[in-house]
């Protein structure tokens, strides 16, 4: 004699009713599809560990997503609104009187960057705006002399066409195979009250300059930290003209804004409070960057020493 088997309990021979039948308006449960004897039938299942952990995930992210937006526009309108109450901080940076002197280091690996030092000391020399003393150190390690491209430094720190209160020196750091250690010795020769670190492809903004002095008297701090972006985006081109995309340029600043504006700005300063020295493009007190020597064992030199300046209360 069979036994005829019924449906579970919580099983359906309609979706309607199945989906009817749930809890609390199905917020925690789900309605699934399986075979019986009789047929298909939907049944109700609730959900497991795994996937509430799964859903809480998906909920963190979006928290987190929601509030980097929210924090993004929020800094984006105060600044606007400062801007249009105050004029801006540029009017105020150049309106600066006995402006400090400032030295601007740029480490290179001469073999490497050889080709765009000297267009990165032009480019600081004659574009980037500053009305008081402004000397550059080019401090460079090469594993080999590259007697044309040395002597062609040489010449420019003995130019003397340079605007005024400008300088330029260059060093030669021997036994260096880092720019840890070309920082360093870089260092120990600078006079001025303020230093900037510049790296050797960058083109800074004309008055980036003067921004970073303004921002760091007006908040008294002891490093200003400024951000990247790409100015040649129809570079780099992604197939044959004239069906070509600017491709490589344009994934780079998409990388940069997000880590800069994204990253950096709402996750560390807004959240934590304090800045982040990323190795370059920053200004720093000279006293307060000279107290700590670069770790040349470390693969990222200015994470180890941004780590070390908030360890000390900086």
């Amino acid at each position: 004699m069979g036994i005829r088997r019924s449906a579970p309990a919580s099983c359906f021979r309609s979706p309607e009713r199945a989906l009817s039948s749930r809890t609390l308006a199905g917020w925690f449960s789900y309605v699934l599809e399986g075979q019986h004897e009789q047929g298909s039938l939907f049944c109700i299942r609730s959900y497991t560990p795994a996937e509430w952990l799964f859903a809480a995930l998906l909920l963190a992210m979006a928290t987190m997503a929601s509030v980097t937006c929210l924090c993004s526009a929020f800094i984006f309108f105060r600044r606007r609104f400062k801007r249009c109450l105050h004029g801006g901080h540029l009017r105020n940076a150049r309106c600066l009187e006995d402006a400090p002197g400032i030295t601007v280091v740029i480490p290179c690996y001469l073999p490497n960057e050889q080709f765009i030092i000297e267009e990165t000391i032009r480019w600081i020399m004659y574009q980037v705006e500053f009305p008081g003393k402004l000397n550059i150190i080019v401090v460079y390690n090469t594993p080999y002399d590259i007697p044309e491209v040395e002597g062609r430094l040489q010449e420019l720190a003995a130019s003397t066409t340079w605007p005024p209160n400008r300088s330029l020196r260059d060093m030669r750091v021997m036994g260096s195979t880092s720019k840890a250690a070309n920082l360093n010795a870089a260092l120990k020769c600078v006079e001025d009250p303020y230093v900037a670190v510049y790296d050797a492809d960058h083109h800074p903004d004309k008055d980036s300059l003067l921004l970073l002095l303004e921002k760091m008297l007006r908040k008294k701090v002891d490093c200003v930290q400024g951000s990247y972006y790409m100015r040649n985006l129809g570079h780099n081109q992604l197939g044959c003209s004239p069906c070509s995309l600017p491709f490589l340029a344009r994934i780079i600043d998409a990388e940069f804004f997000t880590d800069w504006f994204l990253m950096k700005l709402v996750t560390r300063t807004f959240f934590l409070g304090n800045g982040y020295f990323s190795g370059s493009n920053a200004l720093w007190k000279t006293s307060i960057l000279a107290s700590r020597q670069f770790s040349e064992t470390a693969q990222t030199e200015d994470v180890d020493m941004a780590i070390q300046k908030l360890l000390d209360g900086r």
